[in-house]
């Protein structure tokens, strides 16, 4: 009986060391600074910067001060610093409030599975909490994005493909992010497995999160970072020898059976060649990344022939069926918050011709009721062009004029996508957009200067202290 019972537990124990969850965690044990190429470095450091930005840009977001004073009732340890106020609170805590400005704006990157740039605030946060230089958080950061790519892409259409089953690909960050936290608490292999069983067997955003046909809400903008805060959580408990399920993904009723419906290539999961990060991009407009093809159009004709709201007969948007299906629905409509405003191809369009541009100041409430506004609005309508791929950020805007006059124009690569991506210049100036209103010139240069220097930096508090600021 005894020899039965010995030859299972060593069975159990070689069926574990195989697991996704022990080979996730061997690759974030096994992935130092050294070994990361410069290039890579870099567009962590990319990464860093318009993940601040977004964040100072987010502290208009009506949302913030509810979230500060909640954490401000719950108190703890003063471990990490929240972005603007400069509060001292726990990781856990400052990874909510500082998660849900990032994403508030929607002008985050596009990157790491999805907008990968929500895990930086947790990374940040637990950084604080171990003292971590600069070297050991960029290496957690690319640990997240390259994890959090291979989780997503491992379904077929990517984050599409996790939200046609009802999720979000925010979903990943249960595998990826307790790999890319335990590194930086010191947890050991069997830790960071255990941590990413505990977490990853219950952190599932649903997709009413950021649906088709409903209104959007201030919890979007934690949908992520509810996984991140589940992940510290799960990366202490686990340090403490707390366990969880090992098979969390290939195992009886566990990730690829339930959620995926079988559908997850696990081949693709731990395939871990290559640098996806390199593949992350950049949004220069705070709309949802499928509707930046039309607006661009749109931009580019008002402007270049000079039209005024005034002006406008009607508009004729073509887009892409995913587009169509998510930004078109009377809710989406008539946006009245940013959350959705940020995804509704009317507003944006009609703030494209109202303002020639769509950024941080597009979200501000009284434009939702702005006379203006509400009749361009009108004036637009939205079709489905089969020619424009399913699932692409290509747009086609269509604008005739009271005159008579009509001018169309088609963008096929929005400016930030693909081949044609920021440069590091072109950050700044997004940085500069959203911080102006907040920081003194000398203040933002400081932050630009610890970003590209980060290596260099023994205490990663040099860099969130500098991100403590109030309106100016």
């Amino acid at each position: 009986m005894s020899f039965l019972r010995d030859l299972t537990w060593k069975n159990l124990d070689l069926i574990y060391r195989s697991s996704i969850a022990y080979q996730f965690a061997r690759y974030a044990l096994t992935l130092n600074y050294e070994l990361v190429p410069q290039e890579v470095v870099h567009q962590a450091k990319r990464c860093v910067l318009d993940a601040l930005g977004c964040a100072i840009g987010g502290h208009m977001a009506p949302g913030r001060p509810m979230c500060e004073a909640v954490v401000g009732e719950l108190g703890g340890p003063e471990e990490a610093t929240v972005f603007g106020s400069g509060l001292r609170t726990s990781a856990m805590n400052a990874t909510l409030v500082n998660c849900f400005l990032v994403r508030f704006l929607d002008y985050n990157d596009l990157g790491g599975g999805n907008h990968n740039s929500d895990a930086i605030p947790s990374i940040l946060a637990v950084s604080e909490r171990e003292k971590a230089g600069g070297q050991d958080f960029l290496t957690s950061v690319v640990i997240s994005y390259e994890l959090g790519a291979r989780v997503v892409e491992s379904v077929a259409g990517g984050a599409s493909g996790w939200g046609e089953k009802g999720w979000t690909a925010d979903s990943r960050g249960g595998l990826s992010m307790p790999p890319a936290l335990g590194k930086l608490m010191g947890l050991s292999e069997d830790q960071i497995a255990n941590a990413i069983g505990i977490c990853a067997s219950r952190s599932y955003p649903l997709g009413v999160l950021d649906a088709n046909k409903e209104e959007n809400t201030m919890s979007k903008n934690l949908r992520f970072g509810w996984v991140t805060y589940d992940a510290i959580l799960s990366c202490l408990l686990a340090q403490k020898g707390f366990t969880g399920p090992i098979r969390v993904v290939e195992g009886d009723s566990g990730l690829n059976q339930v959620v995926l419906r079988g559908e997850m290539d696990i081949e693709r999961l731990v395939d871990f060649s290559s640098w996806r990060m390199l593949r992350t991009r950049f949004k220069r407009l705070c709309a949802n990344r499928t509707t930046h093809g039309h607006i661009y159009a749109t931009l580019a004709l008002v402007k270049e022939h000079d039209l005024k709201p005034e002006d406008i007969a009607s508009v004729k948007i073509k887009v892409g069926l995913k587009e169509y299906r998510h930004t078109t629905s009377l809710p989406k409509k008539y946006p009245r918050n940013a959350e959705t405003a940020d995804h509704s191809a009317f507003y944006a369009n009609a703030i494209a011709i109202k303002e020639r541009h769509f950024g941080p100041e597009s979200a501000e409430p009284e434009k939702f009721t702005n006379p203006v506004v509400l009749d361009l609005i009108e004036k637009i309508t939205m079709e489905h062009d089969p020619a424009i791929p399913d699932r692409s950020a290509q747009g086609i805007s269509e604008i005739t004029t009271k005159d008579g006059r009509r001018f169309e124009k088609r963008v096929n690569t929005p400016h930030g996508f693909d081949d044609d991506p920021l440069s590091d210049g072109e950050l700044e100036e997004k940085f500069r957009e959203m911080a102006t209103r907040y920081m003194s010139e000398k203040q933002i240069k400081r932050i630009f200067d610890t970003v590209w220097n980060l290596e260099t930096i023994a205490d990663i508090r040099q860099l969130t202290e500098l991100m403590v600021f109030q309106p100016r």
